[in-house]
């Protein structure tokens, strides 16, 4: 039972922490920035399908090369589009990324589709995530 709840405490706090960073990017680059941009989310959804696919070829620089190629196509969308909305309304804004959000969830379900993806683990993560008391915590495995 301690083992269970500890696990799911865990889960539940990694989950919160996310959640967490999501919505503070979103708020501090509206509140210090001006820009209302409801595509953060998105785009950590791109990065983290584009890490998958990266990974299964060359696991450890993916790491690197995922948020890169998401970070620049986040640059362009910032330079090319959104840029030119920024004399114009919240409202345009608001729109534009609304918009964009909506228009990368269609095109990650066209290219990865609904159903789970399959992922390798690389050997040096596949093991348990740490030992409380001579009992080892496994890492988080969805059930098939």
């Amino acid at each position: 039972m301690l083992q269970w709840f500890s696990v799911n405490l865990l889960n539940g706090v990694s989950v919160g922490l996310l959640l967490f960073m999501l919505s503070a990017g979103l708020t501090l680059i509206f509140s210090m920035l001006g820009v209302l941009n409801f595509t953060h989310a998105s785009f950590y959804m791109l990065g983290a399908y584009t890490g998958q696919v990266l990974a299964a070829c060359i696991y450890w620089p993916a790491l690197i090369a995922a948020p890169t190629i998401v970070g620049i196509a986040g640059t362009c969308f910032e330079r090319l589009l959104l840029r030119r909305v920024y004399s114009r309304s919240t409202l345009a804004e608001l729109l534009l990324t609304f918009g964009a959000a909506i228009l990368i969830g269609e095109g990650v379900k066209l290219i990865w589709g609904l159903g789970p993806v399959p992922t390798q683990i690389s050997a040096m993560l596949d093991g348990p995530l740490f030992t409380l008391y001579g009992t080892e915590f496994p890492r988080y495995r969805p059930r098939s």
